[in-house]
């Protein structure tokens, strides 16, 4: 197509417009062709206005146009009206609008009257009966936005709805992926979701076969279903993100996230998910981020609680963890005024732009964030009171099928060994004659704390029974279990319990390692051999 000549898009329809070079805002101009009650649409700025004019000079008299429709008020439609008005000499003219914007635009002191579609049934009957229809689209953009139906054609001349932001000028929509130009635009100029979706029930009332909007491109019939099904959904109202950023693509990037994380927050019931989804949306736009880690304030003391790394949720209830690194962006996770927590993010290097976007989401994020990660501290709390021991902290015999139930499946399937060991604590009656029940307490709380501060993050210490300790050890062989529990035994001989009265104490220990058995078959497997251990002597481990 030659754009520098005026282009036919419908019979007697013409654009009329000029292709501004290096701007992704374009501004159509159209114009119905109809003998002396010609109609133009929207005449532009005066940076338009000499080829619009030098276009309609071309095909027809500027003086056969009678109707001059304003959709707004806006300097891209209006800027040129002083200048066109004092060139057409005709004195029947009008100005054709909506009441709201005339309360504006009579401010020019234009002397050409106006045409108001509020007083006229919302219908204008052209020489021939060609018949415009005008569709109320009130604030989109503003109060007393309006279209335009020419009914023989069924074109849709839309204003600034449908309108795109493009960044190589294309006079028709060429597939879908205008939709992408599309809601650019519209999440940043149109106010709401609500008002939008109303004007677009509006402008499908009338079955259009052809938008025509004042920016972007021309939307053909076979697009206009599937590009309305899509702004539908569109979330407007970009600039109420954030006060002090005009950068509508990173605005635009913000809401994408938003609508991700809120998604996750209503119908994920995990937080360790919704926070490996929140790793996920940030590092595909920000490539350098390695590692998110969640911070739990207990006691005044932090520790790391969750970290996302690599896509791997890591759960640490109790262990504090280093990292080199220090993070490059904090948020401080708060309840009722009081912190509970932080979040903590860890990058290779980070840009400005990409820091700013992930501030601006973050601080609309952090409040339910917060809230979902009390949420999860409670749950886990009563969980823990279910499944813990209250004196040792290790799991109690309740928990105990379950997990060893899993974890022998997980063995199955994945081809991995596993073994477990039973540890008693030798002569505890005496400790408990002897000193009393208080310090057995102490005693068998501080066996637990050394087992539990010598086993892997993947390993499971459960209280069997009173003073009887199973370890479940997933990826360990029987020579692994052995050489783990000698050194525990050792551990534990050489520590003085319960500090003034210096108690010493010692352990035997039964491993084994999982063959084929059924639950209550291993358990009893390992309980032979620590009878074994404690009949030969005591203080000692036995594996077979």
């Amino acid at each position: 197509m030659d754009f520098s000549q005026p282009i036919e898009i419908a019979k007697d329809i013409f654009w009329v417009g000029y292709v501004i070079p290096n701007d992704p805002f374009q501004c159509h101009v159209y114009l119905i062709k109809n003998g002396k009650e010609s109609v133009l649409i929207d005449p532009g700025s005066m940076i338009t206005f000499p080829v619009t004019m030098q276009k309609i000079t071309s095909i027809m008299q500027l003086d056969d146009i009678k109707y001059i429709i304003l959709h707004h008020q806006d300097p891209d439609i209006v800027g040129c009206v002083s200048t066109l008005e004092t060139i057409m000499s005709r004195n029947d003219k009008v100005f054709v609008t909506h009441w709201r914007t005339q309360t504006l635009l009579k401010h020019y002191q234009w002397k050409t009257p106006f045409w108001l579609v509020d007083e006229n049934d919302w219908k204008l009957t052209l020489d021939g009966g060609r018949e415009l229809e005008f569709v109320f689209t009130p604030y989109a953009h503003f109060a007393g936005a309006f279209c335009t139906f020419d009914k023989e054609t069924k074109t849709m001349f839309s204003s600034d709805i449908f309108g795109g932001l493009t960044d190589e000028f294309a006079l028709y929509a060429k597939d879908i992926g205008y939709f992408e130009s599309l809601k650019l635009f519209h999440i940043h100029y149109m106010p709401s979701k609500a008002i939008l979706n109303h004007a677009l029930l509006q402008i499908e009332n009338k079955n259009p076969e052809m938008i025509a909007p004042q920016h972007g491109s021309i939307i053909k019939k076979e697009l206009i279903k599937p590009i309305v099904d899509k702004m539908r959904k569109l979330n407007c109202g970009l600039y109420m993100l954030d006060e002090h950023e005009s950068d509508i693509y990173l605005l635009n990037k913000t809401d994408e996230l938003l609508k991700k994380f809120f998604e996750d927050l209503i119908s994920l019931s995990s937080f360790d998910m919704i926070l490996r989804n929140l790793f996920d949306y940030i590092k595909n736009d920000i490539k350098s981020l390695n590692k998110i880690s969640v911070y739990k304030v207990d006691d005044i003391q932090e520790y790391e609680y969750y970290v996302v790394d690599s896509n791997q949720v890591l759960y640490r209830p109790e262990k504090q963890t280093n990292c080199k690194k220090e993070p490059l962006l904090i948020k401080v996770l708060e309840k009722d005024g009081c912190s509970i927590g932080k979040l903590n993010f860890y990058f290779d290097e980070i840009g400005e732009k990409e820091l700013k976007l992930l501030n601006i989401f973050l601080n609309k994020i952090i409040v339910p964030f917060s809230l979902s990660f009390e949420k999860d501290i409670n749950l886990k709390k009563l969980k823990d009171k279910s499944i813990k021991d209250p004196l040792t902290n290790l799991y109690n015999r309740n928990y105990m099928n379950d997990i060893l139930s899993n974890k022998i499946q997980e063995s199955i399937q994945n081809d991995f060994p596993l073994s477990i060991a039973m540890i008693d604590i030798d002569f505890f009656k005496k400790i408990n004659d002897t000193y009393g029940h208080v310090y057995g307490d102490c005693v068998l709380k501080e066996v637990s704390m050394l087992i539990q501060n010598n086993i892997r993050e993947t390993d499971i210490a459960i209280r069997y029974g009173g003073e009887e300790i199973l370890i479940i050890m997933p990826f360990t062989n029987i020579q692994g279990i052995y050489l783990k529990m000698e050194k525990i035994r050792e551990i534990i001989e050489k520590h003085s319990f319960c500090d003034e009265h210096n108690i010493k104490i010692t352990v035997s220990i039964g491993v084994y390692q999982y063959k084929d058995e059924d639950i209550e078959r291993l358990i009893d497997c390992v309980d032979k051999r620590l009878y074994e251990a404690k009949n030969s002597g005591r203080n000692r481990v036995v594996v077979n």
